[in-house]
């Protein structure tokens, strides 16, 4: 390696995440480029699947205009494993080459182990989950009986998949009303950011929520609703050395934390630490590793727990790429846990190449 490595960061993609993709990209882009050991270089994929070099300044990631650059250049990345580097098919500039790559693609074909698959194949140290981890933490319903299977406490659920809802519509809504409770989170099996996830109080809504969920994925997940508070843990390393995060906890202004509270104005408050019993801050603390462990995490992720009123700990999700706009939990824990933006990159960089060198790239 050379003494400036290149890190390419990947942001936008097809996702309906697309927008928040860009607004992480931008952080994580200007923490990098503050230390003469990156030179960042970014490439952004539009919604039509276009991957574009993008010279300019983050500003335009985060409102959208980037697209308008009159420097973008058409980008693909070699899977070659013999010569990772970023090729210009239209422009007479030579290739360049790639040490690291960092994806902050939320979502389909970035997070759910696609993207990572490419790169596991082409030998590209890369940040964060492995294909495997990837894809298991972003189903839902695949995650959720990880959890059965490892005892690790989690809201009652079941999941349906459309052809079996079309088929027996009626009966199915009679089977998700004899075996859960009202009220209760419908939500896409395989999307992020709580798209698509609708909250319902009854049978006359569960209809319409189970419709929009399906827009976003062919097999969906119902969920008993917890009432109590919502707790999240950042993640960091690997199952055999793993840094967690103080607890945080998100106070929603409306019924659930939803795209809006996460991303855009809102008047819902992050309480960081937690204010928790040294017990129930032990049961947080136990689940997080456990479901890091199950999953086979590597590098990153955010937790997302509930403490019921009744006092039990459920894990609710996995994220393994986190939000990284400014008022995202992910950094915000980890800074209250004393580890800043630059070193928590700088981590997460360590952590891409330790894989590479060892290898391991099976998790």
């Amino acid at each position: 390696m050379t003494d400036t490595l290149n890190i390419l960061v990947l942001f936008g993609g097809q996702s309906p995440e697309h927008e928040v993709s860009r607004k992480s990209a931008a952080f994580i882009a200007d923490t990098l480029s503050r230390s003469t050991a990156y030179n960042v270089i970014l490439v952004g994929i539009t919604k039509q699947g276009e991957w574009k070099y993008y010279p300019g300044d983050t500003g335009a990631m985060r409102d959208g205009s980037w697209e308008n650059d009159p420097g973008l250049e058409r980008a693909f990345l070699t899977v070659d494993t013999r010569d990772a580097a970023l090729y210009f098919p239209d422009a007479e500039q030579d290739p360049l080459s790639i040490d690291c790559v960092f994806p902050v693609l939320h979502g389909s074909n970035g997070e759910d182990g696609r993207l990572q698959g490419m790169l596991e194949m082409s030998g590209v140290p890369f940040v964060g989950c492995g294909m495997l981890s990837s894809a298991l933490a972003m189903d839902k319903s695949f995650a959720n009986k990880i959890m059965d299977y490892h005892g690790i406490p989690h809201t009652k659920w079941r999941s349906v998949d459309l052809s079996s809802y079309c088929n027996n519509k009626d009966s199915e809504l009679d089977r998700i009303g004899s075996e859960l409770d009202f009220p209760l989170f419908v939500k896409p099996a395989n999307t992020g950011s709580s798209i698509g996830i609708s909250k319902v109080a009854n049978r006359e809504e569960l209809a319409a929520a189970i419709s929009l969920a399906f827009e976003y994925d062919h097999t969906i997940v119902l969920e008993n609703a917890v009432i109590g508070r919502e707790l999240e843990v950042s993640a960091l390393g690997s199952a055999g050395d793993l840094t967690l995060s103080v607890v945080g906890e998100i106070v929603p202004d409306r019924q659930f934390y939803d795209y809006a509270a996460k991303y855009e104005d809102s008047a819902s408050k992050l309480v960081i630490p937690a204010e928790l019993t040294e017990a129930e801050l032990k049961e947080v603390n136990k689940y997080a590793a456990q479901i890091f462990t199950a999953l086979n995490c590597y590098g990153m992720a955010r937790i997302d727990f509930f403490l019921a009123d009744s006092g039990q700990i459920f894990v609710n999700e996995v994220n393994t790429i986190p939000g990284f706009v400014d008022i995202s939990m992910y950094p915000r824990l980890l800074a209250a846990s004393g580890i800043e933006a630059e070193e928590l990159l700088d981590r997460l960089l360590q952590l891409a190449f330790e894989r590479y060198l060892h290898g391991k790239y099976n998790s």
